[in-house]
């Protein structure tokens, strides 16, 4: 079943980054949610929003270079943003449609403690290792930090790289969440409205905002019009 929701989603995973006079800085992950090339992520992870930039790779199970010495970069803006929750939503730049599943973005409410989640990510990415991970893991549980924002817990060791890209509800194949980082307790319950999360070496603990954070925003954008 992992393998089938991992090669679902793989595709729709893309690196994130900053164009740096021609070289591109790794930022994180962002992941595709409308066949219009709009794409969810971590808001603080485009704070600045000159020069974004996402980077497609491969999806399929041969075995890849570590690293890719040119890639196809496509330039990308910030259509919406909540910074309070963590979420932002992005817009390729150029017109295209892009291939999404039917009936793939869900909710946190439909996670249970003990569910099988799947975390998709560029996790070594700011190693300049060029592929995305594939980690399982289960919902440890649910909570509500100091500004209400609905986060689920999960037990596997996600990395910078990771942030901003998909929790997978294994069961239905639904989308639940966008990775935040790994959960350091005093940093999250602290209320703080800055986002980026120190490494924490001592838990296997990570946490991602619900995924219904990201489709308020896609509502916001009229991508739901038609319902």
């Amino acid at each position: 079943m992992l393998q089938g929701i991992s090669q679902k989603f793989r595709g729709g995973c893309l690196m994130l980054a900053r164009d740096n006079a021609g070289a591109l800085d790794f930022l994180g992950t962002a992941f595709v949610v409308h066949p219009q090339g709009y794409l969810l992520t971590a808001a603080h992870l485009v704070a600045e929003t000159e020069g974004l930039r996402v980077v497609p790779t491969s999806s399929g199970g041969e075995f890849q270079p570590m690293s890719f010495d040119r890639v196809a970069a496509m330039a990308v803006s910030v259509a919406r943003r909540d910074t309070a929750h963590d979420v932002a939503l992005l817009k390729i730049d150029q017109a295209l449609e892009i291939s999404v599943p039917d009936d793939f973005l869900g909710s946190g409410e439909n996670v249970l403690p003990g569910a099988s989640l799947m975390s998709l990510g560029y996790a070594f990415g700011h190693e300049q290792i060029h592929t995305t991970l594939t980690v399982g893991g289960f919902a440890a549980a649910k909570i509500r930090s100091a500004n209400d924002t609905q986060l689920i817990l999960f037990d596997s060791m996600v990395h910078n790289g990771d942030i901003g890209g998909p929790l997978i509800h294994v069961t239905d194949g639904h989308v639940v969440g966008i990775i935040s980082g790994r959960f350091e307790p005093a940093e999250v319950l602290s209320g703080s409205s800055n986002w980026e999360r120190r490494s924490t070496p001592g838990t296997n603990i990570s946490f991602a905002v619900d995924i219904d954070y990201g489709t308020a925003l896609m509502r916001s954008e009229g991508l739901f019009e038609h319902e």
